[in-house]
């Protein structure tokens, strides 16, 4: 969850260090004007990661479904071909195919399109269930439960915020 003003070469007052990408921006490109072609992030994902107007999609199957088709080309399927070694690490926001539970593997994600590896979440952190993903598997499965926090500490802007759900066992959710 890292936005605009979190790097320091956008925004002097950042409470986050950002060294290294601060030396790229002062020594190469900045971007300052760009646009999402969705108004929710798993939207402008699959925008930004097909070029794909994401109207055109069911993007409410998400949950359970993957957005991206197997096989849709993709920017990190086309530097895969170009001979580039992709990853990523954060949030997927995309689908999984997830009917056969999370004690199995989670096909259609990250690693199914484009990425050679992959490490974090499968969605927001205030949508269950809650646990990290290698690749296609789950780190550990959420086999326990979490009560929602809506009150505590949050608000419609940012803050400690989750609902009830599934959530691996050790995982903590707060704010750091």
């Amino acid at each position: 969850d890292f936005g605009y003003g979190d790097l320091g070469c956008y925004n002097a007052e950042s409470k986050i260090p950002t060294p290294n990408v601060d030396r790229l921006a002062s020594e190469g490109m900045r971007f300052t004007d760009a646009h999402a072609p969705g108004p929710l992030c798993h939207m402008s994902r699959y925008g930004l990661m097909t070029g794909r107007y994401p109207f055109r999609i069911d993007v409410n199957r998400w949950p359970k479904h993957p957005l991206i088709e197997d096989g849709e080309v993709t920017v990190p399927s086309l530097l895969a071909e170009a001979g580039y070694q992709t990853a990523m690490v954060g949030k997927w926001h995309l689908g999984f195919d997830e009917e056969n539970g999370y004690e199995h593997p989670l096909p259609g994600g990250p690693a199914d399109r484009g990425f050679h590896s992959y490490f974090g979440i499968r969605a927001s952190t205030d949508i269950p269930p809650y646990f990290y993903i290698r690749d296609r598997k789950a780190v550990a499965p959420p086999t326990d439960q979490i009560e929602a926090n809506a009150t505590e500490g949050w608000s419609p802007i940012q803050g400690e915020f989750w609902r009830a759900g599934g959530i691996a066992p050790g995982l903590a959710l707060k704010d750091v």
